[in-house]
């Protein structure tokens, strides 16, 4: 039954993937049960979420998304402790493979913080990753790196424990609510409107709008340079004829990657359009399949049965937006993680309920993911990534 809107709320959340619906669950979990999360669409059904693999690494280049997945990893080791759920974890490790000097000088550089963050990190050689994993082709690499620790979670499940949680100490949600402006006065917002023209008052505003931030930005006056980028994915047939556990691999080169599903394989495909479109075209999955076979041969025997579009909601510099503008001070963006936010999931909820509750956020330093930074000047950029612009 669809709930009907309130007039009013402590906190407004635009937004209810797992970044929303997380912050959702930390806000109640700090003692503000006021909440209310107004998603445009479905919970779960379109946004980043829906098309999310579930992946958690701590292989960044910056300290600030290395600490971030640390963080959220603890979160996640004592999920059942939490909400009840098993999220029956699957550590199969990540492997970036660098096939240029410069990569593999982002991969040195990275192993050398991360020993100073006391999170281990492998370096290989080619013949080592040939030796460890013989169905990939090494002739053009310079190295490799692999953090073994890592793996993937089902982001749906967690996702839905986020909501359930948040449901049961008063959170309401609220489906097919889209916003269509928002109200303010002088440095503070008052409340939001949506488009079918219902208002909420409200003392805090928080833009979770994943790919859409830049928009509901755009509505409070403000210039935040999020936006969807297209990732295409392809999902092959029964594949048996390399191992049923192996890392994720990514080519940094090119951007593609590739992860077991069961007894089929996922394939990262080439970054397309910066709209929503969800079209899947044939030169991405002829791009796919040769990239495929160039990295491992044996996928030549292989079969795309399906493929699909997900949305990165992407920033200039690859790291999210978490924190307000000073001109309006109780606008909360929470956006922008550029394929990153369901492993920083965690963390983005615990920061967010501490900027609203004690005016700060005390868990991590998020001074440089302030959303001035850009028209700053000041970006910090991450190359680690799972796309090519």
């Amino acid at each position: 039954m669809q709930k009907e809107l309130p007039s009013k709320a402590n906190v407004v959340i635009i937004g209810s993937g797992v970044i929303g619906a997380g912050i959702a669950c930390q806000l109640i979990k700090s003692g503000i049960d006021d909440v209310v999360v107004l998603e445009q669409g479905e919970i779960g059904v379109q946004g980043a979420t829906s098309k999310c693999i579930g992946g958690l690494r701590t292989q960044f280049s910056t300290a600030i998304n290395i600490r971030f997945s640390l963080i959220s990893r603890e979160v996640f080791r004592n999920f059942k402790e939490q909400f009840g759920i098993d999220l029956n974890f699957r550590p199969y490790g990540y492997l970036f493979l660098a096939t240029r000097e410069k990569e593999w000088s982002v991969l040195l550089d990275t192993s050398r913080l991360m020993t100073r963050l006391k999170t281990p990190l492998e370096l290989f050689t080619p013949q080592e990753v040939a030796q460890q994993w013989p169905f990939l082709d090494v002739k053009d690499l310079v190295g490799g790196s692999y953090t073994k620790d890592d793996g993937f979670y089902d982001p749906h499940t967690v996702l839905w424990a986020y909501v359930k949680k948040a449901r049961l100490g008063g959170a309401v949600f609220i489906e097919g609510a889209e916003i269509g402006g928002v109200l303010r006065s002088g440095k503070k917002i008052t409340g939001v409107e949506t488009t079918k023209g219902h208002q909420i008052k409200t003392e805090f505003v928080v833009n979770a709008a994943g790919p859409w931030a830049g928009r509901v930005a755009a509505l409070a006056g403000l210039d935040l340079p999020i936006g969807p980028l297209q990732r295409h994915l392809f999902f092959t047939d029964t594949f048996e004829e390399i191992p049923d556990v192996f890392p994720m691999v990514f080519d940094l080169n090119s951007g593609w990657y590739m992860k077991r599903e069961g007894k089929g394989l996922i394939l990262g495909g080439p970054s397309g359009e910066r709209s929503f479109s969800n079209d899947v075209n044939f030169d991405a999955e002829e791009w796919t399949a040769i990239e495929s076979i160039r990295r491992v041969p044996a996928l030549e025997r292989s079969r795309i049965v399906r493929g699909w579009v997900g949305h990165y909601e992407l920033t200039p510099d690859h790291h999210a937006v978490i924190g307000a503008f000073p001109e309006l001070e109780n606008f909360i963006c929470a956006a922008g993680f550029s394929g990153h936010g369901f492993q920083h999931s965690p963390i983005t909820g615990m920061l967010v309920a501490e900027l609203i509750t004690e005016g700060r956020a005390k868990t991590e330093d998020i001074y440089p993911l302030r959303p001035t930074r850009f028209r700053e000047g000041n970006l910090i950029h991450e190359p680690i990534t799972a796309f090519r612009e």
